[in-house]
């Protein structure tokens, strides 16, 4: 590679997920006007993407998985994305397609079905309705949607950006974008779609699987269940229709469920439990406090909030409740800052839920306020560090990225539940030994809970 060692870390923070906004931005920029470390990214990333896979199936299955690239995120990333489409266009060279000239004895697993507007990644790629795919052949899809009809009976489409290699006749490796799975024929049955951080295997039904750059993954099921695995060794978690789940990247499985709730004082949620005062840090316990880290609490001249509510057990007791809620005022810069909790001693944490209520009687585009966008971090050190500092610096650790406009797919204010709960777990075990929590405010959240469950 041939960047400077400041740009290649900047890429490295990126695909590590350990980049702040300024950073994001700022490779945006530089990859906009700098071929060279177009090129560069595109070559990091695919190596990147490719070492967890293949060490975990080196030591598990034995199984030889070619490199991958990931080159897609939602909303919150929009920009970002815009410049990896971009390149997908630019920079055909760094990529190869599903192979025009079959390999002698090698069965047909699947065919081509409906194709619409599709422009592949490789501009000499010629692909037909009625097409033969072979085991390990690779999809690379600019943009458009691509029907790809297995032999069991399984149907996957495909949304560009994306990249999807075959594996069998019964299973895939998504990398990049979206894909919509349908698996309701007998032999279809146990249709796996795996992907960098997780696998996720159809029960007979219909789900809807995204990757992101650094390997986040989500997975919508819209009919029956779905199986997922976050890591091999991991005891499956069914996801049932109508639900969605987050699997963030690296050697612990973090995942991310948020619900609307019944809009009601007592926050009743589909399987996210109310407001609670039986976790570690509720106030009545005296173990943690919340203060404001960065940043200005909104307050008004006859009410003013203390972020120790955020510990007391409940949510508002109505959807307009300034003085019952937590929020943050956006700076000049447009930033809202963090809000920092104590636990008062390091303890093994098992899941963090946050919970928010807006909904204005006269404007309803305000309940952009119901919005929870954060990102958590967490530090066992008995000593607090300069804030100041950029986090990576200091030893703390990001736990999960919240967006729930990403979540709910919200393009309209209409869109957007009233009232929402974010949970947050592993997969397997504890989220980790904090004594501290970190959360970063991307929006004007009124936040009305935060529970912390764990023991020492």
């Amino acid at each position: 590679m041939k960047s400077s060692s400041e740009e290649l870390e900047l890429i490295r923070l990126y695909l590590d997920s350990q980049a702040t906004t300024e950073q994001i931005q700022l490779l945006e920029q530089k990859m906009l006007n700098d071929n060279q470390l177009r090129k560069d990214f595109l070559a990091y990333a695919r190596v990147d993407a490719a070492l967890p896979y293949t060490l975990n199936n080196k030591q598990n299955e034995n199984l030889e998985i070619n490199q991958k690239s990931i080159f897609f995120h939602w909303s919150s990333w929009v920009s970002i994305a815009a410049v990896l489409v971009f390149l997908f266009t630019v920079n055909t060279e760094l990529f190869y397609s599903a192979s025009t000239s079959k390999k002698p004895n090698l069965q047909t697993i699947a065919q081509f079905g409906k194709l619409e507007n599709c422009r592949w990644m490789d501009p000499n790629q010629h692909v037909s309705t009625g097409g033969t795919l072979q085991a390990n052949d690779r999809i690379e899809l600019s943009s458009g949607s691509a029907d790809i009809h297995f032999k069991t009976g399984a149907i996957i489409q495909l949304n560009g950006p994306a990249i999807i290699e075959l594996n069998t006749a019964n299973s895939a490796f998504l990398t990049l974008g979206r894909a919509a799975v349908i698996a309701d024929t007998e032999d279809s049955q146990g249709f796996s779609l795996k992907t960098p951080s997780s696998t996720f295997v159809d029960l007979g039904t219909a789900f809807t699987a995204a990757v992101a750059p650094d390997g986040l993954s989500r997975l919508d099921v819209t009919q029956g269940e779905v199986n997922l695995i976050a890591e091999h060794g991991h005891t499956p978690r069914l996801i049932k229709a109508g639900e969605t789940m987050f699997v963030e990247p690296g050697k612990q499985k973090i995942l991310t469920r948020m619900e609307s709730g019944d809009e009601s004082k007592s926050f009743i949620f589909p399987t996210i439990q109310p407001p609670s005062h039986n976790d570690y840090a509720d106030a009545s316990r005296g173990n943690a406090k919340v203060i404001v880290g960065k940043g200005i609490l909104r307050k008004q001249s006859n009410w003013e909030v203390n972020p120790l509510s955020l510990l007391d057990g409940k949510g508002q007791s109505e959807p307009d409740s300034p003085q019952e809620s937590v929020f943050l005022e956006k700076d000049n810069k447009g930033k809202f800052g963090n809000l920092l909790i104590d636990l008062g001693k390091a303890i093994n944490i098992d899941k963090i839920n946050s919970y928010s209520w807006h909904q204005h009687q006269l404007i309803k585009k305000a309940n952009n306020r119901a919005t929870q966008k954060f990102t958590i971090y967490g530090l066992g050190n008995e000593e607090l560090p300069d804030l100041s500092i950029p986090l990576s610096n200091t030893g703390w650790k990001r736990i999960a990225r919240v967006n729930s406009d990403s979540f709910f797919d919200v393009k309209d204010y209409i869109d957007r539940p009233a009232q929402q709960a974010c949970s947050i777990f592993a997969s397997k075990g504890k989220i980790g030994y904090f004594r501290y929590l970190l959360i970063e405010v991307h929006g004007p959240t009124f936040f009305g809970e935060i529970d912390v469950f764990g023991d020492q």
